[in-house]
């Protein structure tokens, strides 16, 4: 262990390693690298030393995103790759560890549009399970299993363009976050927000849409956060539901982490004696395998998708933008939250890591920098 409680370890791949992501508990990592191939990682609790559980060829291209999904359905990942697949994987804890057969394939989706997957995100609580996922051409889809337990199949719930299709040359940076709670804010419940609603963030061009779906499980445009110059290049949703509101964050190409807190207009003058009692939540229904999906192409998010303000259970919500942070050095690519949604991480083109802490007088600090190029 490193003197400022950082581990440097080599990874192992033999190219560049494109994504990251830890498990709920951050005791198992995995890579996804350029060489095809996937790395799992066990913490060791007593040394604190990272090692290899297994090693695989996920993907015949670069593997560019991975996500864990669990833990409460067992230990799966999802990754997508440049051969245009989304692929789910399976561990079996009796096959050998480093035997290359750890994690087995149980799931396998080609895109749509024949154009490779950009971003990925999977949501669980308690047995059920969701993804989402969306291409380099901006054509989102979400999918919950057919059968909570068992995740060999599942069916579409939404498929649709996010934006016009953008050209060749045009730069895209379509980045997906689930809002992984076991329900929203009480505010907007009371408001009239499906109790069992599902959200999640995706950045679109220079701005990022929240979703949320009503009490027909039908996605609407819940709220859009505003403010960036460019590219807006990643979102996260934070943790913390409890406080009344959410808090999302976006790194922009335009040098710039910005911090929003999402309110639902009205709502301070409503008590939580206003909320339905549980039993009165409707159920959750499967989807309609089904159910009709236009081509979207070219047209955005038309269909409707604006006009279910008003449809029981979809509650129109407000995007205040609380802190514009500068990166400075280089433009942010990527920012993620702690657990608790109280530290907020950010990754920029310079190598450096920033965390960034809410203060009691309310402003976001920078409360350390790690410049991931220096050190042995």
């Amino acid at each position: 262990m490193a003197g400022n409680g950082f581990h440097r370890f080599p990874h192992g791949h033999s190219d560049l390693v494109l994504a990251v992501a830890y498990n709920l508990t951050g005791t198992r990592a995995a890579t996804a690298s350029s060489d095809h191939r996937v790395k799992v990682w066990d913490r060791d609790d007593s040394s604190g030393q990272w090692a290899v559980t297994d090693t695989w060829t996920a993907h015949d291209a670069e593997v560019t995103d991975i996500q864990w999904l669990g833990p409460y359905v067992g230990e799966h990942l999802g990754t997508i790759g440049e051969d245009g697949l989304l692929r789910l994987w399976h561990e079996d804890p009796t096959q050998t560890a480093r035997s290359g057969r750890r994690f087995r394939k149980v799931f396998e989706r080609v895109t749509a549009t024949g154009v490779p997957y950009m971003s990925l995100d999977l949501k669980s609580v308690g047995t059920e399970s969701y993804l989402a996922v969306v291409t380099r051409d901006g054509y989102l889809s979400v999918c919950e299993p057919e059968d909570p337990d068992d995740l060999s199949a599942w069916r579409v719930m939404w498929a649709e363009y996010l934006c016009r299709i953008p050209s060749r040359m045009e730069e895209t940076g379509f980045r997906l976050s689930w809002h992984k709670e076991r329900v929203p804010p009480w505010p907007a419940v009371v408001a009239g927000l499906d109790r069992k609603s599902l959200g999640f963030a995706a950045a679109v061009g220079d701005v990022a849409k929240v979703f949320r779906t009503d009490r027909d499980r039908k996605f609407y445009l819940a709220a859009t956060l505003e403010g960036a110059k460019a590219l807006v290049r990643d979102v996260s949703w934070a943790n913390g539901a409890v406080r009344g509101f959410d808090v999302l964050a976006t790194a922009s190409k335009d040098g710039f982490v910005r911090i929003y807190e999402l309110h639902t207009p009205g709502a301070a003058g409503l008590s939580t004696s206003s909320l339905p009692p549980q039993d009165d939540a409707q159920t959750i229904s499967p989807s309609t395998a089904g159910r009709t999906m236009r081509s979207g192409i070219g047209a955005g998010l038309g269909g409707g998708r604006e006009d279910r303000a008003g449809i029981l259970g979809a509650v129109r919500q407000e995007a205040k933008l609380v802190a514009e942070l500068e990166v400075h050095g280089g433009a942010p690519s990527r920012v993620n939250w702690s657990p608790v949604g109280d530290v907020l991480v950010c990754s920029a083109d310079d190598g450096t890591v920033r965390l960034w802490r809410k203060a009691v007088d309310g402003k976001w600090l920078e409360a350390a920098e790690i410049d991931a190029t220096k050190g042995a």
